[in-house]
């Protein structure tokens, strides 16, 4: 049985790429074997490319059992460069005589990320026709190799996986355990089938037509369960409704949740179909918007939420956070919220953030990972900086909808949102993640986007794409 997988390693390794990589195939029953060139040593010592952290290495690639594994994977960073160096000119390196033996085992599945794919510039002709992605800075060497270059973050081409950043590794890594036990079901249904065919030839006798199986209903044998958050201090109406009503209506268990578990109320001009944006100058709320809002507002749904001390992550299978500019000010850097978060990152659930909520995840840190924010390397949506209120006399006041004398929001004043979320989004991902900021998304062009875990969005003109692309991802994960 294959049932290791090869990680090749050299200094100027990227470090959460790999620290993923040691944990995520063990989970599943798998063996990670950390490979590189030994030099004839026992173990060599190599340095991480940003905290320069040091990682041992005991195996050689020259030395392994290949009919032993089921994926090699050539990582991001500088690994590749590394070990494409060869004593002899005339000669390939040995990392790629290596590769080559891998690619001409079809069972072996072959992952190259980022960088990754400079170690088959010396053997080019393999990758050459492939469907594959690269690192945004190597397109020109992905011609030049004949690569059929797809601009999507992970691309399969049969036995190849290739990813665009190190950012993108959990996406990657994950889309090879799944063809590693796509296979191995495949594998075992050609044995059975082998058997039953022996059998029936033994007996000498017809086989018998096979019934037409049964459709079962997609999505798993139980459906999702999503906490929804939303902030007491004024949501934006549509960033609530777009979300619940697309998780209610694929049949998922819902539940809301708020700082003071009182029911989310709206900005006033958030369910006004009048209302104009001053900075984008368009209406923003339909009048089928408006009035489905204030039909969930003035029904039971939203009227009894959680706090977020009452629920535990244990329970779900994603945590969405819902927008407003509210949030800001009850929802970024609130502790409860951020361990819910950090559950949720720690057990691989789906987070969802859409707008304002972003600054959520901005602020939300990891404390296993140097306190870096939990988007570091992501790629994330963020509010562009060119729609905030932002200006002279732009003093933001928030008037709710249906207020109430225990439940009316607060009468504080900022002077426009209290920060640019694209600025913040920017620094939080890091020289290997991206902030996408479409100043043109609208709702004929809405702007979402899935780096596993996180589901992002734009702003208000994205809050049914968002709540489409929460409903999408959690039933390919089965639910």
């Amino acid at each position: 049985m294959r049932n290791k997988i090869g990680v090749l390693i050299e200094s100027d390794f990227y470090e959460p790429e790999i620290d993923y990589y040691s944990d995520c195939f063990k989970k599943v029953g798998l063996e990670v074997h950390f490979l590189s060139r030994l030099w004839g040593n026992a173990e060599l010592t190599f340095k991480g490319h940003e905290e320069r952290r040091l990682f041992k290495c005991k195996e050689s690639f020259e030395h392994v059992n290949l009919k032993e594994y089921a994926a090699i994977i050539i990582p991001a960073g500088m690994v590749a460069d590394r070990l494409r160096y060869t004593d002899d000119i005339n000669k390939l390196p040995p990392a790629c005589e290596f590769l080559k033996k891998c690619f001409a085992d079809k069972q072996i599945i072959k992952g190259i990320i980022c960088h990754g794919v400079w170690l088959m510039a010396p053997i080019a002709h393999l990758v050459r026709g492939r469907k594959m992605v690269v690192h945004n800075n190597l397109l020109g060497d992905a011609k030049l190799m004949g690569i059929d270059y797809v601009n999507e973050d992970v691309v399969v081409d049969r036995d190849l996986v290739s990813a665009r950043t190190g950012g993108d590794h959990v996406q990657f890594a994950q889309r090879i355990i799944a063809l590693i036990h796509c296979r191995d079901i495949f594998n075992a249904l050609n044995d059975r089938i082998d058997f039953l065919e022996s059998k029936l030839s033994s007996l000498e006798q017809k086989p018998r037509a096979v019934e037409k199986p049964v459709n079962k209903k997609s999505g798993g044998n139980r459906m999702a369960r999503v906490l929804i958050i939303a902030t007491n201090y004024g949501s934006w109406a549509e960033e609530l409704q777009a979300p619940w009503d697309a998780c209610k209506k694929a049949g998922f268990e819902v539940t809301l949740a708020t700082p003071q578990g009182k029911k989310p109320l709206p900005f006033a001009i958030s369910v006004d179909p009048d209302f104009v944006d001053p900075v984008q100058n368009v209406k923003t709320n339909p009048d089928w918007v408006c009035k489905r809002c204030k039909e969930l507002l003035d029904g039971d749904e939203w009227a009894n939420p959680k706090k977020f001390t009452e629920v535990d992550m244990k329970d779900f299978d994603a945590i969405a956070m819902t927008g407003g500019p509210g949030a800001n000010l009850d929802m970024a850097n609130c502790w409860e919220l951020h361990k819910l978060i950090m559950d949720a990152y720690k057990s691989d659930k789906i987070i969802a953030a859409l707008c304002y909520t972003v600054s959520t995840l901005v602020f939300c840190r990891d404390p296993e990972n140097d306190y870096k924010s939990i988007i570091y390397g992501k790629k994330v949506t963020a509010h562009p900086r060119a729609w905030d209120f932002y200006g002279p006399g732009m003093a933001m006041t928030y008037e709710l909808y249906d207020t109430t004398p225990d439940n009316k929001g607060t009468d504080v004043v900022t002077p426009g949102f209290p920060w640019p979320v694209e600025d913040l989004v920017r620094d939080a991902v890091g020289p290997n993640g991206a902030c996408i900021a479409r100043i043109n998304a609208n709702r004929e062009s809405p702007q979402v986007y899935y780096d596993h875990p996180f589901i992002t969005g734009t702003s208000v003109e994205s809050s049914i794409a968002y709540g489409d692309l929460l409903v999408k991802v959690l039933k390919e994960r089965g639910l």
